[in-house]
């Protein structure tokens, strides 16, 4: 008979039945998010990726499957994997739309990925690791399931170095959406990485934007379906941030508008 789960397989239990309410309830926003669809962002996700007419690819968390969408013109397969089902749904229409006949979807969560080590040519995640549960152990996997010689790609949003800033930054994700967890600095990101026993190859540590344009304020709550009182005090809070956050997230006040950009980085690294 199986044991009694642990304490931290009961809280990443919680947080993926978060994630799958969250994101359930959004899964048609991310196909049309400007931020997930960004196409000079899939691009550069591509060209570190190198892909190749005969690799086997993996986007995990793949949400609305923008990457794994991106990836599949280039390559033999790619399996776009997340744990909200409605999100593996919206990844298949969007698929069928393409006329991309090489994607299949499968369920599960990146801390326990079902499939054999060795698996993959590529792997990658994009805008997900914040959600996880247990971050270090899903870069393992990552690694795990990558074959000799693969390419693993990381982006993700990020925090600041600054002790303080990080901590400001990760309340006002987790008040916009309750199923964040944390953004973690670059160098958290690093020993994760090179703790998996992944070679870093390029990093890159720049700003999410929509096209290019920094976010919309009101887009970006709305996506997440945050509620109208946490919709004000966010609102409050990036109004009064004070000089250390306004330029940690480049934010703009225009009137009614508020716009800011991500902080973001990315990994490329190899297996091997």
């Amino acid at each position: 008979m199986p044991g009694k789960p642990t304490a931290g397989e009961t809280k990443r239990s919680e947080l993926h039945a978060r994630v799958q309410s969250q994101f359930g309830a959004a899964a048609a926003a991310y196909t049309t998010s400007l931020v997930h669809s960004d196409p000079n962002a899939l691009r550069r996700v591509v060209e570190l990726a190198q892909p190749k007419p005969g690799d086997a690819a993996l986007d995990i968390a793949t949400g609305a499957g923008h990457t794994a969408l991106a990836l599949a013109p280039h390559v033999a397969s790619v399996v776009a994997f997340d744990v909200t089902e409605k999100m593996l749904a919206e990844t298949a229409r969007n698929a069928a739309d393409r006329g991309l006949t090489n994607v299949s979807t499968r369920r599960g969560m990146a801390e326990d990925l079902p499939f054999a080590d060795a698996s993959f040519d590529i792997v990658t995640v994009r805008h997900a690791p914040h959600h996880y549960g247990d971050a270090p152990r899903a870069v393992r996997e990552m690694a795990r399931v990558a074959r000799p010689g693969a390419r693993v790609i990381v982006v993700d949003s990020t925090a600041p170095e600054d002790a303080s800033l990080a901590a400001r930054w990760n309340h006002i994700e987790k008040l916009r959406d309750p199923s964040h967890v944390q953004n973690y600095t670059p160098t958290e990101w690093r020993e994760m990485i090179a703790g998996a026993g992944l070679r870093i190859f390029c990093e890159e540590t720049d700003f999410c934007t929509e096209n290019g344009e920094p976010m919309d304020f009101h887009a970006w709550v709305k996506r997440s379906n945050t509620p109208p009182a946490d919709v004000e005090e966010l609102a409050r809070l990036f109004r009064e941030a004070d000089a250390g956050l306004a330029s940690a997230l480049r934010i703009r006040i225009e009137g009614d508008a508020i716009r800011f950009c991500v902080p973001q980085v990315t990994f490329g690294s190899i297996k091997g």
